[in-house]
């Protein structure tokens, strides 16, 4: 029996089925361009040759110095034995005020008595940057002269007025005083009185201002102006302190001045040492010949 067979077809494409799938090609070829050009960023590696700027630092760092560039030949050493001069100190390029050591010319207790010794008053540590603050005070630019003023301290309401001394015998001009006095009333107004111990009430002291103009050198300033009227008292940066302590900590440093001042010792715990001075949370001692400061918690007070 003959097997039925089936009829063989061909199937021709036509030309529009043997086209690319152009969308699909520029997919591919966006992500190829974004993929050759970020990767390299990413893994920081660097494609093409150097820049002119690259290049010109490169030879900057690497090249030689040229013989008008070579270092300057070391200075000779000084003879054996000759004495060596100490730099002179250059005068300051700005405004300054030196001022003098404060001196109290009278002071009240509480109920309005005056009394005739009225001690020391630690009111350097506020009063002091204050004043030296004066030289940047509009009246004072390029002003070079003395000038005593005065402070007349109400603790009990915690206020300061500025005056100027009246037996002042200053060459400044009038109308630069009271310029100058209107600057320093506005620097005490908000004086931290608080950080200020005080036995009295009221107090009037008295400090020397020297003003050097710029270019000329400051000086220790001279005592008050008003020398012929006794002093009943003077200011200072410590108050007093009596009495020995011991150091509580494993190690306390003693620095030439409170807080971040230069350290001169250190000592250990059980050390005794002698307590002749306080500022506030800093206490001033003797120990081993040395004279230092030590916070008050190195030794438990």
């Amino acid at each position: 029996m003959a097997k039925s067979t089936r009829p063989v077809t061909i199937e021709r494409p036509s030309p529009a089925d043997e086209r690319p799938a152009w969308s699909r090609v520029g997919i591919v070829a966006a992500v190829g361009f974004v993929l050759g050009i970020a990767w390299p960023k990413l893994a920081g590696v660097k494609v093409g040759p150097n820049v002119p700027g690259d290049l010109k630092a490169q030879v900057e760092v690497t090249a030689p110095p040229t013989s008008a560039q070579a270092a300057p030949p070391a200075a000779a050493p000084a003879p054996t034995g000759a004495p060596t001069a100490e730099p002179a100190a250059a005068p300051s390029n700005k405004q300054t005020v030196a001022v003098g050591p404060g001196k109290i010319s009278r002071c009240w207790d509480k109920k309005n008595k005056k009394v005739t010794d009225c001690g020391a008053l630690q009111l350097d540590p506020v009063a002091v940057p204050k004043l030296q603050g004066l030289a940047e005070c509009p009246s004072a630019v390029g002003l070079s002269g003395k000038l005593t003023l005065g402070l007349e301290i109400d603790f009990e309401k915690k206020e300061v007025h500025v005056v100027k001394n009246k037996k002042d015998k200053t060459t400044i001009p009038t109308s630069t005083v009271t310029g100058i006095v209107q600057c320093a009333s506005r620097a005490f107004a908000n004086l931290p009185l608080e950080d200020v111990p005080n036995k009295y009430r009221n107090y009037t002291v008295q400090y020397g201002l020297t003003f050097y103009p710029p270019g000329k050198a400051p000086e220790e300033a001279e005592a008050p102006a008003g020398e012929g009227e006794a002093a009943a008292g003077s200011t200072t940066s410590e108050a007093e302190a009596n009495g020995t302590g011991v150091v509580s900590w494993d190690t306390a440093l003693v620095r030439k001045d409170p807080k971040d001042g230069e350290v001169v010792a250190r000592l250990v715990r059980g050390t005794k040492i002698k307590l002749v001075g306080r500022r506030n949370d800093w206490f001033k001692v003797e120990t081993g010949g040395k004279t230092g400061w030590i916070y008050r918690g190195a030794i438990g007070l």
